[in-house]
């Protein structure tokens, strides 16, 4: 969820932009050290000072909203009715005369945390273990230093990248949680040797005891709100990104998750958050209600500000019927979070699984990988 900054009112404008758009939109806006909501209505002004501007394609425009100042929407609508154009024509002039007179600095212009993202979902079988891997994948081989962990019990990312297990000498995230571990959680991460990985890839392996989780961390009388976060902490410097593929429910495993990628002081709207991985089906609305209802709850009870960075369309085949379509409509239809990336039922993703293989090894020309590249460029902005 994006938030307007508590600095100012702001409301929410609606619009339809390209993908291509809300990328470069996003990363630019990274780059100079500004929320993407700053960066779009510095956009408008800009666009408000330049009585003419060239015409620009927008087909395959998507719903997208943005909050601006208060009574930003209302000026946007009229100054597209004084100039007999769209809103999305409108939007697209504002933001490319904002690109071209913002190109990207040699360094970004303000020092980020390290950017973590929980892959996550109540609802099983949607795709997180193949959303987080592929996103971690293609941010180790865009040069990123990637903290992969697999936060599931059930272990299919573990077993999915020919894990075998904790290496010998590490303990498991779990009993660092507890306060019981006596080593270095380093000891316990396994680099993925391929090349195109350049050594930057570690995954922290699931352990059984994983299960125990709930059970184990309810009895924690002290900083059980923060456990996940004081476990990972001392890895934090050593990685740009920490990618956690998360269990398939809302437990408590969850909540602590949801602690962990909460934005922290002087942290960029959506530098971290949830990613949302989803099927076209009324189920996964109905889960994603349900998850939705617990960050609001998490952040209601704590005070924490949790984004939701967006949905993920995962296997989708419009081949099932009208049915399907209507639903993955219905998805493109959201905004604020919006779907960043939609992956058909394709062979090689469930092939790459199947072998035990890394997707972007196993297939690296592949739509999906392609299709991972481009939603890790987004994300690691």
């Amino acid at each position: 969820m994006t938030h307007p900054g508590a600095d100012e009112a702001r409301e929410k404008l609606l619009v339809n932009l390209t993908p291509e758009l809300r990328r470069d939109l996003r990363i630019r806006a990274a780059e100079h050290g500004l929320n993407m909501q700053d960066a779009a209505a510095s956009a408008l002004n800009l666009w408000y000072d330049t009585p003419t501007a060239p015409e620009f394609e927008v087909r395959g425009a998507k719903s997208w909203g943005v909050f601006l100042p208060s009574g930003g929407p209302d000026r946007f609508a009229q100054e597209c009715r004084d100039r007999e154009i769209t809103k999305v024509q409108g939007m697209a002039q504002a933001i490319t005369l904002w690109l071209t007179s913002h190109p990207s600095p040699a360094e970004r212009l303000v020092a980020q945390p390290v950017k973590r993202i929980l892959v996550g979902n109540q609802k099983g079988g949607v795709g997180k273990t193949f959303v987080a891997s592929g996103l971690a994948q293609a941010m180790a081989e865009m040069g990123l230093r990637v903290l992969l962990v697999d936060y599931d019990p059930q272990a299919h990312l573990t077993k999915r990248m020919q894990i075998p297990g904790l290496p010998e000498g590490g303990e498991s995230l779990l009993k660092h949680m507890l306060g019981e571990a006596a080593k270095h959680l380093a000891r316990s991460l396994v680099a993925l040797p391929h090349e195109r990985f350049g050594g930057r890839l570690h995954v922290l392996p699931a352990s059984m005891d994983a299960f125990l989780m709930d059970a184990k961390l309810a009895l924690l009388q002290v900083g059980r709100d923060t456990c996940l976060a004081r476990a990972l902490a001392p890895l934090e410097d050593s990685y740009d990104v920490i990618v956690l593929d998360g269990p398939p429910n809302l437990g408590l495993a969850i909540d602590l998750a949801i602690n962990f990628v909460q934005r922290r002081p002087g942290e960029l709207i959506d530098h971290s958050g949830i990613l949302i991985p989803v099927w076209a089906d009324r189920s996964s609305f109905d889960a994603y209600d349900m998850l939705h209802a617990q960050i609001a709850t998490h952040s209601k009870m704590t005070g924490a500000v949790v984004d939701e960075l967006g949905f993920v369309v995962n296997a989708y085949d419009p081949r099932k019927g009208v049915g399907t379509q209507a639903f993955n409509e219905g998805w493109n239809q959201m905004s604020a979070p919006g779907v960043l990336a939609t992956f058909k039922d394709l062979v090689e993703g469930r092939e790459a699984s199947d072998n035990q293989v890394p997707l972007l090894e196993h297939a690296p020309n592949s739509a999906h990988a392609n299709g991972m590249r481009a939603l890790a460029k987004e994300l690691a902005a």
